[in-house]
Order: C-alpha cells, then sequence, then structure tokens
C-alpha cells in the first residue's frame, strides 16, 4: 500500500516450517542476522526486517555505507541491542523530549550516556523480562512518576505508550521504516544517508559476552544461596579496594552490577525458574574482560566448585 518494494523478502510463506538455515526465528540469532544480510545484499535493500515467531520482537538490518552518486548500499550491519534501542530513543527526543525509556538491566554503560547526556532523555534500567519491563513503564507513567514512552528490551521486545504498551515487534518496524522514509525525504532527490548516522554519537563497547554458569544439584535453593554468597563477595572487593577497577552500581534494581573504570561494566542474576547464574561482561577489550573481570570472578566460583559448573567462562 505504501509503495515499497519487498520482492526480495524471505522465508514469508507460513507453510509451518522454520528455516533450515538458521532454525526458529530469532532476531538477535547470527544465523538470521547473516540470512538477512544476504537477503539485502542481492536487492540493495534500503532496510531489513527480522520478527520472532510471533513478530511481538523485531530487529533490523541497515546499509552502513551509501554510495553518494548511486545511491549503492552495502556493508550491511544489525540493529538490534543496545543500538536499537538508542535509534528507537532517537525518534522519542524529537517526539517527546524528556521522556523515560524503560528497559531491562542488562543495556549498556554507554546507552544509558547516551540516552541522557546526548538525547535529554531519563533512563530507568528496571528487571529483565518484558512483562517487568512493560509492566514498570506503565507503573511510572499511571503513577505520573514519569512519561515512559518507551519500554524496551535488549532482546528487541518493544512496547510504546502510544501503541497502549503492547509488545508489537510490527510496530517498531513501523516506527523505524517511518524514520527512513523520513530522513530520504528531509535529504532531498539525489542524496543519501544510512540510519546508523543518525546514532554516530553512541560508542559501543568492542566486547560484550554473556555466559551462563550452572548449578549441578538443579535446585533453585541452592542457586538462591550462592548467588547471595557471590553477591555479598563481590560488594566486598569493591569495598576493601582489592580490585581497583570495580564500583558497584547502586542504582541497579536486579543481581548486582558492577562499573568498570574504563566504561564498561560486568553483572550477575539469577534466573528465577532454572538453576543458572547468568553473567553478562562489557569492555574495551577480550584480553581487560579477562583480566580485570573474568580471573578475579573465576577465583570466587572456585570457592563453590561443588555445586557449580563455570566451565563457559573458563573458556570465554
Amino acid at each position: 500500500d505504501l509503495g515499497a518494494n519487498v520482492a526480495g523478502s524471505i522465508h514469508c510463506t507460513p507453510d509451518g516450517t522454520f528455516p533450515d538455515t538458521f532454525g526458529v526465528p530469532n532476531p538477535e540469532k547470527k544465523e538470521m542476522v547473516e540470512a538477512t544480510v544476504k537477503a539485502c545484499e542481492a536487492v540493495g535493500a534500503d532496510i531489513g526486517v527480522m520478527f520472532d515467531t510471533d513478530a511481538d520482537r523485531s530487529g533490523f538490518v541497515l546499509p552502513r555505507t551509501i554510495e553518494p552518486s548511486t545511491g549503492a548500499r552495502s556493508d550491511y550491519e544489525a540493529l538490534n541491542g543496545n543500538r536499537m534501542i538508542a535509534l528507537i530513543s532517537k525518534i522519542f527526543s524529537k517526539s517527546s523530549p524528556g521522556c523515560t525509556i524503560v528497559t531491562d538491566s542488562t543495556t549498556s554503560e554507554s546507552l544509558s550516556e547516551y540516552l541522557q547526556d546526548e538525547l535529554g532523555l531519563n533512563h530507568y534500567r528496571h528487571v529483565r523480562g518484558y512483562a517487568n519491563v512493560i509492566g514498570k513503564a506503565k507503573e511510572l507513567t499511571d503513577g505520573k512518576k514519569a512519561n515512559a514512552e518507551v519500554a524496551i528490551e535488549i532482546s528487541g521486545h518493544c512496547a510504546m505508550k502510544e501503541n497502549g504498551y503492547v509488545d508489537d515487534g510490527t510496530y517498531t518496524a513501523v516506527k523505524i521504516i517511518g524514520l527512513l522514509a523520513r530522513m530520504n525525504d528531509a535529504v532531498g532527490d539525489g542524496e543519501h544517508g544510512s540510519l546508523l548516522d543518525l546514532i554516530s554519537k553512541f560508542e559501543e563497547m568492542p566486547y560484550e559476552e554473556e555466559r551462563r554458569i550452572q548449578v549441578t544439584d538443579g535446585s533453585l535453593e541452592t542457586t538462591t544461596s550462592v548467588f547471595n554468597q557471590l553477591v555479598q563477595s563481590l560488594k566486598v572487593m569493591c569495598g576493601d579496594g582489592s580490585v581497583e577497577d570495580w564500583s558497584v552500581d547502586e542504582d541497579n534494581r536486579e543481581g548486582v552490577r558492577l562499573r568498570l573504570s574504563s566504561g564498561g561494566h560486568f553483572m550477575i542474576r539469577k534466573s528465577l525458574h532454572d538453576p543458572v547464574i547468568s553473567m553478562q561482561v562489557e569492555s574495551v577489550s577480550r584480553d581487560e574482560a579477562q583480566e580485570k573481570v573474568l580471573e578475579p570472578f573465576l577465583s570466587l566460583l572456585k570457592e563453590h566448585d561443588s555445586v557449580l559448573d563455570y566451565s563457559a567462562l573458563e573458556n570465554a
């Protein structure tokens, strides 16, 4: 209806099967991103849109390079995770200045800086889980504590106040495509720009990883006990100065989050339903993550050898 050319789209037939190339659709999955990049490259697309199975999550693929004279698109990259939150927030910084963006607890340090310092927005990190994030956005808005225009998880679940806080990946796609159309209209005939240019001031950390520590007896009680001991030990290590590069994020609302002096962070949180402790690390390099985070933390984990499988960290 809007005149877009969607002829290069892939896997759009609802036949009850999933693609052999990437299996169950997930906009975060590397294989799905790669398949979408190839589809975009084949037709020189302005944008690639990815949905999960029920389309409540979305992700995107955008060209980094647009040749000035011909408009040829190349160097496609994923727009998901922290990047997607940054771009959606950019939209609302214009339509609703000073509003609040509610995210899950695992978003990056640099995202907070970008939202608050560059866009002039408020960033509220909440407990992971899209229902938790959406519920907090509603609570803040209904209680007139904030104007929470967007509730969004790093996974791609996104709900907006203007759409009744429904987590709807198709609505998110409409917002991003609408921004692309407005940008193309603004630059004029014969001029070209990438949506990625709009978030050029958002600085991303080169190293981001999430690892899972398994509790070997399968007990949630053991998980809670060990997790609480680890949290206490990490706070003690910050307090006594045994690790100079760490400081506790006192505004964190899930698990424990520690900032690194270089600008990154790491955090641990326990699953509510599984005997798992998750660890997320964001750092300027893999070497720094290994030296400043993983090695000191592994020394704590070894105190719980009998109940933890932390091989995922040793192989990081």
